[in-house]
């Protein structure tokens, strides 16, 4: 039955519509009038939700908390061929984020409109895992997807984010982590988004990765008019480094990039704002150290470099880029030990070492044509040839090969004109870009008594080559791996960092599990095992069911044989005599086992009661008329039979 666009279900209508029994995964569709909220809150795994194109305004706080699996994971949608549908929030309602993600797993939410009354577009909180936001359109909220506690493997990929800091919030487009690392984001993907308007707002970052958060990627964003920085990374706190790359941004707030640590900053392209180009300095925790800032462009900028207390510090680069500026405009403090090579700065400074960059001409020579924010090599640039292969990036901002002596800034010079994408208002055209590989990596169980073992399980997808590394330092887990596998990691007793990085030509990602060794036992498994029914005749079955907890398998043998998950039902093969199954499960406490026995019978017994009981067979049932005519001729009525 298709819903009356026109009418308005109430939210119980809504929810036993949608959220009736069901016993497997479903395809459902939602239409203006019903409630978005109960279709959401109703999702099971494996379920898709399908919206379809209109206004849904659900006054109550809308909660998706979902677990979905690889096996079955859970897709909120707007309707192929139709208009984004508007998920908004009333301006009369309680002020609330208009989508909340709560401990959610293997979720992916596609092709929505998405506006509020004063709160988060969408917020993350709960340690939700393997969540994927893509083409929505978000905006008139605060900020505009908020990663608010500690989760992993979220990818936030080609939305449209602007206008944030509604109701005097802080406005940033995505803000990713917490402060002073009480919660931390890692192995995030943000990707291919379109960011702008951030200003009205106390902050308006355009996206701000917190101190702690490690492991995440952000690239090939399009990012102006924002309060804050464009984009801004703090440190890790000794986790594997955030990667920001391919970005292009103008009229930033503050800074086009501000990074404190632990960050790859490559080819990325810092146009006309009027704050600093590039930004390092200490920052709540963070001091400058394990940074690298290689292949990009800078065009302006008051200072165009701003570097302060990077003197001394270990793990300091700064090459193969390309600074124009206004004038003699830096603010750079000592260099010692910093290595500085393969620049290309205009005008000649004092505050770079004379042997780390070549003087180039003025933008209007080196470069296409910055008034329409193209930075692309003109035939003749000083920046052709001019970088230090040591640190050459494998790609470009075009996602094009580099090849020969490496060119300072973010384009690798090949034709007289831009072979890429033209830099405007809008998404980056990546879709021909060689992509980095995709990387899942997990381990069962994450929680070892000491000495126990875990299982490590990855794949990875457009990967040429895979390396493992543990700290502390672990034999079984280290050099060469396949781009996909699976391998127990046995006498684990320390808690352990398990990576992994896969690369190709494209880059590298890295992922990391955490094993923890617990001081307390671990849970004793326990096992329940039934047949359904335990007695049959020769040649039939019984159906086998079965659950467990604190394992992570379970083994058959007897009368059946194999590895079994830790809860399932099956059929029993055909059973000419009495048989014995057991089922044994395992888990880092140890194993547990119990049986079940089927009775088999050669034949020839009673006859099974006809429904509601009675005696069996013809008799049984001529005595159930006899009675009923007895009792009719009592009331003086007529039976009926």
């Amino acid at each position: 039955m298709t819903p009356n666009p026109g009418r308005r279900l109430p939210y119980l209508a809504a929810m036993a519509l949608l959220c009736a029994t069901r016993a497997q995964a479903a395809d459902m569709e939602l239409f203006p009038g019903q409630s978005f909220e109960a279709a959401v809150e109703a999702l099971r795994p494996g379920d898709t939700l399908i919206v379809h194109a209109g206004t849904y305004s659900d006054t109550g706080r809308i909660s998706i908390s979902v677990r979905g699996t690889t096996a079955a994971p859970v897709m909120i949608k707007g309707a192929d061929g139709e208009a984004l549908p508007l998920i908004t929030r009333a301006a009369s309602a309680p002020i609330q984020n208009t989508i909340n993600i709560e401990g959610a797993t293997h979720l992916r939410i596609t092709r929505l409109e998405i506006s509020g009354n004063g709160g988060d577009g969408i917020n993350l909180s709960g340690s939700p895992s393997f969540i994927t936001l893509d083409n929505l359109e978000i905006h008139d909220i605060d900020v505009g997807v908020n990663f608010r506690s500690s989760m992993s493997d979220i990818t936030v990929r080609h939305n449209h984010i602007h206008h944030t800091g509604q109701n005097g919030g802080t406005g940033e487009g995505m803000y990713v982590g917490c402060n002073d690392a009480t919660c931390v984001v890692s192995r995030a993907l943000i990707e291919n988004n379109w960011i702008h308007d951030t200003q009205n707002s106390t902050q308006g970052d355009g996206i701000e990765v917190k101190h702690g958060s490690h492991s995440n990627t952000v690239r090939d964003n399009v990012i102006y008019n924002t309060g804050y920085p464009c984009v801004l990374v703090y440190g890790t706190v000794g986790q594997p480094v955030n990667v920001v790359e391919g970005n292009v941004m103008w009229n930033c707030g503050d800074s086009g990039i501000q990074a404190a640590a632990d960050a790859i900053i490559r080819n990325n392209i810092i146009l006309e704002g009027p704050g600093n180009g590039f930004n390092s300095q200490p920052h709540q925790g963070a001091t400058p150290s394990n940074l690298q800032f290689v292949h990009n462009t800078v065009v302006g900028g008051s200072p165009c470099l701003r570097m302060s207390s990077w003197s001394g510090r270990p793990g300091l680069v700064f090459v193969n880029n390309a600074i124009h500026c206004d004038a003699d405009d830096f603010a750079i403090g000592g260099l010692t030990g910093v290595t500085v090579a393969g620049n290309v700065v205009t005008p000649a400074t004092s505050a770079l070492p004379a042997a780390g960059y070549r003087v180039g001409q003025t933008a209007a020579l080196d470069l296409l044509d910055v008034a329409a924010r193209t930075v692309y090599p003109r035939a003749g640039s000083r920046l052709i040839d001019a970088g230090d292969a040591a640190y050459a990036a494998s790609i470009d901002f075009n996602g094009n090969a580099r090849s020969g002596a490496p060119d300072a800034g973010a384009y690798n010079y090949s034709t007289a004109q831009n072979p890429g994408w033209v830099v405007a208002p809008g998404f980056k055209n990546a879709a021909s870009q060689p992509a980095v590989p995709g990387l899942s990596f997990s381990g069962n169980p994450l929680t070892v008594s000491a000495g126990g073992a875990t299982q490590l399980s990855w794949n990875a997808t457009n990967a040429s080559t895979c390396t493992a590394s543990a700290s502390p330092a672990a034999s079984a887990w280290s050099g060469a791996k396949s781009t996909s596998g699976s391998q127990m990691i046995d006498a684990v007793t320390a808690t352990t960092q398990f990576n992994l990085s896969c690369s190709n030509a494209a880059g590298t990602t890295n992922q990391s599990v955490i094993v923890t060794v617990s001081t307390t036992p671990a849970p004793v498994p326990t096992v329940t095992l039934s047949a359904s029914p335990t007695m049959i005749t020769a040649g039939g079955r019984s159906t086998l069911t079965w659950s467990s907890a604190n394992a992570t398998g379970c083994t058959a043998s007897g009368a059946w044989a194999g590895n079994k998950a830790s809860a399932g039902s099956e059929q029993s093969s055909v059973l000419n005599a009495t048989s014995t199954f057991t089922l044994a499960c395992t888990g880092a406490g140890g194993t547990a086992e119990q049986s079940v026995s089927v009775n088999v019978s050669s034949g020839g017994g009673p006859p099974a009661s006809p429904p509601g009981g009675g005696g069996g067979g013809s008799l049984g049932w001529s005595l159930l008329a006899a009675l009923i005519g007895l009792q009719a001729r009592r009331m003086r009525i007529r039976p009926t039979l």
